[in-house]
């Protein structure tokens, strides 16, 4: 998942050369001082019968088509950077972001490897090269399909709000903290798939992503993924 400290959005205003994998993850999620001010709801009373039960669905889950909005606000703009794309994600580590508004941006994942597309530029990764990418890249499926809510690498809150259900995730290993304050997840209480993806940077930057026309399990041709 297009993840970082600074963001892509950093990366097209201020013409940055090279955009490691580090400022993607800070660049994929969310949340501001007001949000952090909004109702938390109620503790979810049997946490761990609702992490069944999201496990369960993600086992369930092979393919996730969907479109999605990015809403970006960093301290040194004065207004929030819209962005509107699409994202793919098929088992096993296959996953692509694709940012087709207001620049062409794409992060594809595929295995052990990483490529980005900017504006038609390609620059590739290997997860297995570099221990932070491979975090990352844990990371970013994790959060898609539901094994970060196992991950020890995380402490995990539940609560229970009217109209989903909140995981608060606080990073463990300090490898983490040091530029991941929280991920929330956002979680649909008919289907337990996940519909928002927050995260709070140590910058104190916030990115907020937002899922629509969700498809599951439809096919995906093999092309979104390919890095050949």
């Amino acid at each position: 998942m297009y993840l970082s400290a600074l963001s892509v959005l950093v990366v097209k205003y201020n013409r940055m050369k090279l955009v490691s994998l580090y400022l993607l993850l800070l660049s994929f999620l969310t949340i501001n001082n007001s949000l952090a001010q909004e109702k938390k709801g109620n503790p979810v009373k049997d946490p761990v019968k609702l992490i069944e039960q999201v496990n369960l669905f993600s086992k369930t889950i092979n393919t996730i088509t969907a479109d999605f909005s990015q809403e970006k606000e960093m301290s040194f703009m004065e207004e929030k950077v819209i962005s509107t794309g699409k994202f793919y994600f098929q088992k096993e580590k296959m996953l692509r972001w694709e940012y087709t508004e207001p620049f062409k941006y794409a992060i594809i994942l595929n295995g052990e490897r990483i490529r980005i597309i900017d504006e038609g530029k390609i620059k590739d990764f290997d997860t297995g090269s570099n221990r932070m990418f491979l975090e990352i890249t844990e990371v970013m499926t994790g959060m898609v399909n539901g094994t970060l809510l196992n991950s020890s690498k995380f402490t995990t809150t539940w609560y229970d709000v009217p109209d989903f259900y909140k995981a608060e995730l606080v990073p463990t290993e300090k490898s983490l903290q040091d530029y991941l304050v929280q991920i929330e997840l956002q979680i649909n209480k008919q289907d337990y798939s996940v519909e928002e993806l927050k995260m709070y940077e140590r910058s104190g930057d916030y990115t907020q992503i937002s899922f629509r026309n969700k498809k599951l399990n439809e096919i995906i041709p093999a092309e979104i993924f390919n890095l050949d």
